[in-house]
Parts: C-alpha cells; structure tokens; sequence
C-alpha cells in the first residue's frame, strides 16, 4: 500500500475511534435525561446534532459512522416524516435517517432529482444537518400509518458505470417541472435493502423493504410518477420489494460492451485512491476485516466470493456482473427487456417509447428529451467513451464470465 492509502486510512481509523466515543457518551447522555423525565419515554426517535463528517470513499455505501454526532433531543415519528428527512442507513436493528437544510417547496423536486443530484448519498452526506436513529420494528409499526401511493413507482437498475444515470437524466429531461416525473438518482436506504440481504431473513428483509419505501414515496404527488434509479447491487432485491409491493415496476438499462464497463468502474473508484486494489489486498491479508471498513464486498458477496479476485480488474468484473447476474435470475419480474442504453442515446425516439409507457409519460414529451440531448454532448460522450482493458485482463474477464455461465447455473448466458 502506498503512503496516500496509508494516511487516508489513517484518518479514517482515527475518525472511526471518535465516532465510537462520541456515540457512547450519548447514549449515557440520553439515557440519563430518560431517567429524569419520564415524558421522553413515548419518544421513540433520537435526534443528533453533527459536528463532523468523513467517508472514506465516496463510491461505497452510506454509514451510521460518516458522522460525528451527539444526542440533541428526542422525539416523535411524525416529525422525520416531515420534507426534508431521508433514509441514509439501515442496519440490523436501527434506521438512520439526515435532515437536509430547509428547501423552498417550489424548488423541492429540483434539487433532489437526477439532474442536480446524480447521487443521493453524496447530496446527503454533505448537507446533512441532523442526524436520527429509530428502531428499525418500531419504525417498521409507525409505517404501517402511511398511505399508499399516489403516483406510479418505477425502479430503475442497471451495471455501475454503463450509463444508468445518464438514461435517468435522458427521463427526467420528459419533464423540466418535475411535477410529473421525478427521477432520483441512487436513494442509499435501497443500498442498505441489498447489503441486509446477505443477513436478514427472507420475512423482515420484504417487510423492511416495503415500509422503507412508503416512507421514503410518502411525499409522492397526486398521479406524479417517481423513478428510483438505483445501485448495481439493488438487482437481487427485486423479488422482495414485488412481493410486497406489487405495483411498482421494474426496468434494467443495459449495454453491449462490458469490457468497457469494467475499465471505467475501476477508474471511477479510482480518483481518490485505488479502492478496489486496496479491498483485494485486505480480501488476500485481512479477509474478516473488509466488511467493517467497506461495503463493496457486501454489494456482490456471491460473485466476489466465486471470482476470489486478485486485481482490482477481477474485483470490477464481480460488481459488474453480479449485477447481471441477478437480473438474469429475477427477469421474470421486470416490466420489460433490457433497454440497452446505447440504442437509446443513439436512437431516441422508437427506443424511449417502452419506457416512458412504463413511467406512463406521453410521447409527446420525447422532444423535450432530444432537446435534452443536444444541450448534454459532454454528459452523453460518457456512454460511448471506450478503455479498454489489455489483452490478459480481457483473456482473464473472459475467462470468468465462462466459469460463471457453466457453474451458475445461468437461465441464459451473460
């Protein structure tokens, strides 16, 4: 490991001791006040102030420990049902959620949607002010309160890297208001949905995923329809959130390269260290390690674990096509065939139409999209940038999707 992971990792350790700290002088803190005012016990939610904020890499899933926070005060469920909180983390027993600074409500749509907020996590993470806990079951009880939808929900899925959000912006440019359409880009409580699934029974995971999405739509407008665009690893999800949420529905943007999609995913993960060299290093050294200081691992556990990568090229290959994976086994419950998003930004018109019939959006705003497409050529060149990987990585790639397809057991070939 070179100097700059060391140090970076050395901050994060040291951030990661004082999170710990400060957690547990809180809770002595607030179980102390509990004690002497007896009122707060019918106050379910806890309420903390933020003094400080660290990840250390901005490609991985959102944590509880991003923060350095302190007990503010406690209170009811209705008020994080106000606009303004969202679900940031989800682990075992509690649901996390940030209050984002107050947002003039004609404004509201726009500065959450795709267009400004290609992630959500980011956006959160750097603006969040407050930060609450609640336990996940009584989370779970006060949920059941919240009305259905009031508009069509749509999830989006795709591979990291191949296009997805720039096919989520292609959408939301249907509508400028955002009154008719908003698209979200990456919401991180589906993030957490998918990282739970490798430990929560089938039961709690469907209920948990059902609840977490009303509460997360509960300010959806009359007959607005809301596309969730979504994380890689959310594709294994999807019979849980259709079990119980039947209605909404589910598209996967695809592409015809996926050499490209791999060498793109390792650069992107790239710009602040090498993240997925770093995980193969801990994976070879400190395998029991890996999912206390990264998620990544935990996003394709199945894939990660048969691919046993080496090279932080075997490791993108495992999040890629765990991906594709999943979608293969869960088709059956997708609204539609892979949209490929090649064919998409190259020939708008006839290849747009299935999915604004999905998000029940008229043709007629298909000239708006390619409006969009004329003011957005640096976004777009993204889809059709090619790097590609050397002649052993491809050979090795290669070599691993064929060991999959055989062993796998795969419906059809990848």
């Amino acid at each position: 490991m070179n100097n700059q992971i060391v140090s970076r990792i050395g901050i994060f350790l040291l951030f990661r001791f004082l999170h710990l700290l400060f957690l547990f002088e809180s809770d002595i803190y607030a179980l102390v006040l509990r004690l002497f005012d007896s009122s707060k016990k019918n106050e379910e939610v806890e309420v903390f102030n933020i003094f400080a904020r660290f990840r250390l890499d901005s490609t991985d899933a959102t944590r509880e420990s991003d923060f350095l926070s302190f007990h503010e005060k406690s209170t009811i469920f209705e008020e994080i049902c106000e606009e303004g909180w969202f679900i940031y983390n989800i682990t075992s027993n509690y649901v996390y959620l940030v209050r984002v600074p107050s947002i003039d409500p004609e404004f509201y749509e726009s500065s959450i949607s795709v267009e400004n907020c290609s992630k959500m996590s980011n956006y959160l993470f750097e603006n969040a002010e407050r930060l609450a806990r609640i336990d996940m079951e009584t989370f779970e009880r006060a949920a059941k309160s919240l009305g259905k939808f009031q508009g069509p929900v749509v999830m989006m899925y795709s591979t990291p890297c191949s296009g997805g959000t720039v096919a989520a912006k292609l959408l939301q440019a249907c509508d400028n208001s955002k009154m008719s359409l908003l698209v979200l880009g990456e919401p991180p409580f589906l993030t957490s949905l998918s990282l739970l699934y490798n430990s929560m029974s089938i039961e709690k995971l469907r209920s948990l995923c059902r609840s977490t999405i009303r509460f997360s739509v509960q300010h959806q407008k009359q007959n607005q329809t809301i596309v969730m665009k979504t994380r890689s690893s959310c594709t294994k999800i999807v019979p849980f959130i259709h079990s119980r949420c039947p209605s909404i529905q589910h598209i996967f943007i695809g592409k015809h390269n996926y050499e490209n999609v791999i060498s793109r995913l390792v650069i992107s993960t790239s710009s602040e260290f090498a993240v997925f060299s770093w995980i193969c290093w801990l994976l070879n050294n400190s395998k029991y390690l890996v999912d206390s200081v990264t998620s990544w691992k935990g996003l394709e556990e199945e894939l990660v674990t048969r691919v046993g990568p080496n090279t932080d090229v075997e490791f993108a290959m495992a999040q890629v096509y765990g991906c594709l994976v999943n979608f293969r086994r869960n088709q059956q419950f997708f609204s539609s065939e892979m949209i490929m998003v090649d064919d998409l930004i190259s020939d708008t018109v006839p290849n747009i139409r299935p999915l604004l019939n999905i998000c029940q959006v008229s043709d007629l705003a298909i000239p708006e999209c390619i409006e969009w497409k004329r003011s957005a050529e640096d976004i777009l060149q993204s889809v059709f940038q090619t790097v590609k990987l050397t002649e052993e990585d491809a050979s090795r790639v290669e070599h691993l999707v064929d060991l999959i397809n055989r062993d796998l057991y795969m419906p059809s070939p990848l």
